[in-house]
């Protein structure tokens, strides 16, 4: 996806356990639509229904932008120079508490929530991977993520 100006870079091995970090940008200047952050894919091969959703009533590139960002950065963390699998196989969605009123529907900035499927699941099980956090921003121009992939000290 050279043509959504994606910088991905991988972080060392944290020393505090066994785990490794993935940051990802993605360049939103000059573009106006979300599938030209996904050319020459289809946005459906790149965001599960859900987070198209999700993105769309946000109706703002960079809430695309930070969503795909935070894919790449997954991805990465979890040991990928290039997705192993479509990147519907990494869903980024708010992590909603059970308190909230709104549920999926709520405006407000809940922390964002990994969920892997196609493929991704049965790679990490695999590894070991105990667990997986990323943190999302962005401006009107540049959307960044960093992810962190925690697992067993048998596992990765």
């Amino acid at each position: 996806m050279s043509g959504a100006g994606l910088a991905v870079t991988a972080g060392p091995v944290v020393a505090a356990g066994a785990g490794r970090w993935a940051c990802a940008r993605v360049d939103l200047g000059g573009m106006s639509e979300p599938a030209a952050l996904v050319r020459p894919l289809a946005l459906e091969e790149v965001f599960t229904r859900q987070e198209r959703m999700r993105s769309a009533a946000r109706s703002t590139l960079a809430s695309w932008g930070g969503r795909l960002a935070a894919k790449h950065a997954v991805t990465t963390a979890l040991g990928h120079d290039t997705p192993p699998a479509p990147l519907t196989g990494v869903e980024i969605l708010p992590s909603v508490p059970p308190g909230c009123p709104r549920g999926h529907a709520c405006p407000h900035g809940h922390p964002p929530r990994v969920t892997l499927g196609a493929g991704y699941a049965e790679r990490a099980a695999g590894a070991g991977v105990t667990g997986i956090q990323v943190s999302v921003s962005h401006t009107s121009r540049v959307a960044v993520a960093v992810a962190l992939v925690t697992w067993t000290t048998d596992g990765g």
